[in-house]
């Protein structure tokens, strides 16, 4: 078993997408979809001024969100429970405390995002 925080082995766009997570579960806005992570995502990183992330699409909001599940930072629910119909895309919380996230992640990522 590693020693290593999961946070030293994410990229800043895992990082940005889990802060982002943590935000709206400080806000009681969890579980989120994907599309409105993104649009969550696209909104905070306008102004970060760190390592280059891009702009960030749908696609690398899903792969982010299956990594830090992999890293047990982030938990899928199931959409049954967050769907009328039990369909749809899924939906995901934060697993952590936020104070780990907040403490974990880049500094820089983590006062442009939460201002």
């Amino acid at each position: 078993m590693s020693d290593e925080s999961p946070f030293e082995s994410i990229s800043l766009t895992n990082q940005a997408v889990l802060l982002t997570v943590a935000e709206l579960a400080r806000q009681d806005e969890t579980p989120v979809q994907t599309h409105d992570l993104r649009k969550r995502c696209q909104d905070h990183l306008t102004d970060v001024d760190t390592e280059v992330i891009g702009t960030i699409s749908e696609a690398d909001v899903i792969r982010s969100l299956y990594r830090l599940e992999d890293e047990d930072l982030v938990a899928e629910v199931d959409p049954s429970k967050t769907s009328p119909t039990g369909k749809g895309r899924p939906a995901y919380t934060l697993a952590v405390p936020e104070t780990a996230v907040y403490d974990g992640v880049d500094d820089e990522l983590h006062e442009t995002i939460l201002e």
